[in-house]
């Protein structure tokens, strides 16, 4: 009996963690792998509340995340084929992307300054007030800015370890 009993408490707590798990799908919000390069893997997390770049940004790094910075011309191409892949053409999102020390626009806080650029025609537009940059509602993801304060959705990003990796890490394996 205290063996069946045990089963019962073990499923208990596995149908609880599911049924904490369900908001995230019933808000639209989903979480994915997908392969930033052949060395670096990524993870990326796209909600669907509106929050302004500050939110999204302390969102981000609560969760032990960071806003999405595709920094590259191999992360700018991904990127367009992650919103083709998903259909998530129609919507913009924040990015990493900010010039909130100063005229130089970097990826995240103190970050390293742009190495590529994805600009929409007259963008930057030169409005003082508009600090951070938005990943446009197209494939092919244009960017510009906007007022750090607007209410955008978002996409976290997290640099995840190749199974490779960790699987070197093992002592003993059972292959």
């Amino acid at each position: 009996m205290k063996q069946s009993s045990g089963k019962l408490v073990l499923l208990f707590v596995a149908l609880l963690g599911v049924s904490q798990a369900t908001p995230l799908s019933e808000d639209n919000e989903f979480s994915f792998g997908w392969p930033g390069s052949l060395s670096d893997n990524t993870d990326y997390y796209v909600s669907s509340k509106e929050v302004s770049w500050y939110e999204a940004n302390y969102y981000c790094y609560s969760q032990g995340w960071e806003l999405v910075a595709p920094e590259n011309f191999n992360l700018l191409t991904l990127f367009k084929g992650f919103r083709e892949l998903y259909d998530v053409k129609n919507t913009v999102y924040w990015s990493a992307g900010n010039r909130l020390s100063g005229s130089n626009w970097v990826w995240g806080i103190g970050g390293e300054k742009f190495s590529t650029s994805n600009w929409d025609t007259n963008e930057p537009n030169g409005d003082d007030s508009d600090k951070c940059l938005l990943i446009g509602k197209t494939v092919a993801s244009l960017w510009s800015d906007e007022d750090c304060a607007a209410k955008y959705k978002f996409i976290c990003q997290k640099k995840v370890a190749k199974v490779a990796e960790t699987t070197k890490k093992c002592k003993h394996s059972i292959f």
